[in-house]
């Protein structure tokens, strides 16, 4: 249905017309961040990835793994001083890099999506900036393959899907389009996934909503100054292969634009061949291990070497460090 198409019911309609459609998005997208949002959210321009390198900055700070826990990640930032007890951006100029993983595992996956955009739109407006990266729960969501995913986290989706819902009527009721409170059929499925994954299906397969709004443009490698972000890690291959095209082939991927989809086809057979290989960038654990001793330096050294630009260290997530932060070969 295209914009104002369709009967217009009643007065109260034809009163708000100019303002109805706005007003929808703010409240459904308040409802799913069950807090704040980027307000209003119609029909938004694609985003597009950052570029893969940033000039040096003031102040630079790293937050890892999320996975869908939303107290936690309210904590992170506020630790770090980037956010005030209302979870409003307080940082300033300063630069963050989110290394992945903000799916699975949590309860409250899609309002820690909704999280990160609005900060980032206010870190932007104060001089700052926040870039997440994708990391290998991004990717595999986007796959469907939801082995990751909680009862809970299927839950969340859900409630996602009858508040898309719900936005979508209200703005039928005046004759509207649904713009970004656009709802999939669950009819286009595929019948191997259970019911009560149909919605994050839906949500996240290549050009869903979810994988449109908050992943597609989401780099897999970010360098800012002399640093170098990744989830996993960014070996020599992967520099040879190209960290722009890398970027471009995932963010492709996730809208829907890579070749020979189809929505009938499944998620991981137009995936990029490469994403899915334990030595990729948001699988690999070459510069992760838990032992010190294990990590490569030799090829860590390498890779930062053969950087498009000069590079002294590289930051990631993905494997569990039970002592916290720390470093290796320096």
């Amino acid at each position: 249905m295209a914009p104002h198409e369709g009967k217009v019911e009643g007065a109260a309609c034809k009163t708000l017309l100019s303002v109805w459609s706005a007003y929808v998005d703010s409240f459904i997208n308040t409802c799913q961040a069950k807090g704040p949002a980027i307000s209003p959210c119609r029909e938004q321009a694609v985003k597009r990835n950052a570029q893969t390198y940033i000039p040096p900055v003031k102040r630079l700070i790293a937050i890892g793994d999320l996975h869908g826990d939303m107290e936690k990640t309210k904590a992170a930032f506020n630790l770090a001083g980037l956010t005030d007890q209302q979870g409003r951006w307080i940082g300033g100029d300063t630069t963050v890099v989110q290394v992945g993983d903000q799916l699975d595992r949590g309860e409250d996956e899609v309002a820690v999506l909704y999280f990160l955009e609005r900060l980032a739109n206010e870190a932007k407006r104060a001089g700052g900036a926040l870039y997440s990266l994708n990391g290998n729960h991004e990717t595999m969501n986007v796959s469907a393959r939801f082995r990751y995913a909680t009862h809970e986290g299927a839950e969340d989706f859900r409630r996602w899907y009858l508040l898309q819902l719900v936005g979508q009527n209200m703005k039928r009721k005046c004759g509207q389009a649904a713009g970004g409170c656009a709802a999939p059929l669950l009819a286009t499925c595929p019948e191997a996934l259970g019911k009560s994954w149909h919605p994050r299906y839906l949500a996240l397969t290549p050009g869903g909503p979810i994988a449109t709004r908050f992943l597609a443009h989401q780099n897999l490698v970010l360098q800012v100054g002399s640093t170098v972000f990744a989830h996993g890690g960014v070996r020599r291959e992967h520099i040879d292969y190209g960290l722009d095209r890398m970027n471009a082939e995932t963010a492709a991927w996730m809208r829907g634009e890579a070749p020979g989809w189809a929505p009938e086809r499944m998620p991981w057979e137009t995936m990029p061949p490469w994403l899915n290989q334990s030595s990729s960038v948001v699988w690999t654990r070459d510069f992760s291990n838990r032992k010190a001793r294990r990590v490569r330096c030799e090829d860590l050294m390498e890779a930062l070497g053969a950087m498009p630009h000069p590079a002294q260290r590289m930051v990631m997530g993905h494997t569990i460090q039970a002592e916290g932060i720390n470093s290796a070969c320096g």
